[in-house]
């Protein structure tokens, strides 16, 4: 399995399903707006009220809650839009309710490592803070290693989402697995890594050059708003892009026969 043909095939996989990526638009376009219209102006140099700041907290909160709704139906209707060649908004909604908590466990777990390792990197960089030069060097050194080490685990784990939903597993089973996966296929799983990231970073210019012309014709929000609706078109995008090409890769290599 290349890692062109994958990416090829997320590309299929987003153009078919502009039926979910509706969704997710309007998902993404919903939650751009509240940050235009109900959030402070990140610009703005006085800081949140404590009521603002709990607003700001429950909206993430529910934010992050629902979003996790649209991956596990995202991955399901792509899932069976893989292996079958079809799918239906049956299955976008039913795989978001069925997979909701088993997500939820992997999404914790992988929160849990980023606050360690960010805790800990944190913690070592105060102690040698004010110390001498060659213990402060290599306080930073022992942060970077352990940075490093934070975010191989997290690659490691990087198809338990996958494993959720294409394999019926639970969390621990489905991190087991993505571990065990990555390990063995490492080098193409980094290679569609570097070639979406690659994507995304030329989509990103072109929408950033964009909005910087349509700042300078458009004052005040609507160049926002304009912004809002083209990136969250993109991001559904992209996003569904993402999830075609690594749903395609893991079901090529777990079991070929079930691949189309």
């Amino acid at each position: 399995m290349g890692v062109i043909e994958s990416v090829k095939k997320g590309f299929s996989v987003a153009a078919k399903s502009m039926n979910v990526v509706s969704i997710l638009f309007v998902f993404g376009l919903a939650w751009n707006l509240v940050n235009i219209f109900f959030f402070p102006d990140p610009q703005s140099t006085t800081p949140p009220s404590t009521q603002q700041t709990i607003v700001i907290v429950a909206a993430g909160l529910v934010f992050i809650l629902l979003t996790i709704f649209m991956q596990g139906g995202s991955m399901g209707y792509v899932r069976d839009l893989v292996k079958q060649g079809s799918a239906s908004l049956d299955s976008f909604k039913s795989s978001g309710g069925k997979y909701y908590l088993r997500l939820l466990a992997v999404g914790l777990i992988v929160g849990v490592i980023i606050g360690v390792v960010v805790l800990g990197a944190a913690v070592i960089v105060a102690l040698v803070k004010d110390r001498s030069q060659v213990i402060a060097i290599t306080g930073v050194i022992a942060a970077l290693l352990l940075v490093s080490a934070g975010i191989y685990a997290i690659l490691l784990m990087f198809f338990a989402p996958y494993i959720v939903v294409a394999d019926e597993k639970k969390a621990i089973e489905a991190i087991k697995a993505s571990v065990a996966t990555v390990r063995n296929h490492i080098l193409k799983v980094v290679g569609i890594f570097v070639v979406l990231v690659l994507i995304g970073f030329l989509v990103g210019v072109v929408i950033g050059a964009l909005y910087a012309l349509a700042s300078v014709a458009i004052k005040g929000k609507a160049a926002q708003i304009i912004f809002a609706v083209l990136s969250s078109f993109v991001n559904a995008f992209l996003g569904l892009l993402v999830t075609g090409a690594f749903m395609h890769f893991y079901l090529a290599i777990s079991n070929p026969n079930n691949n189309s």
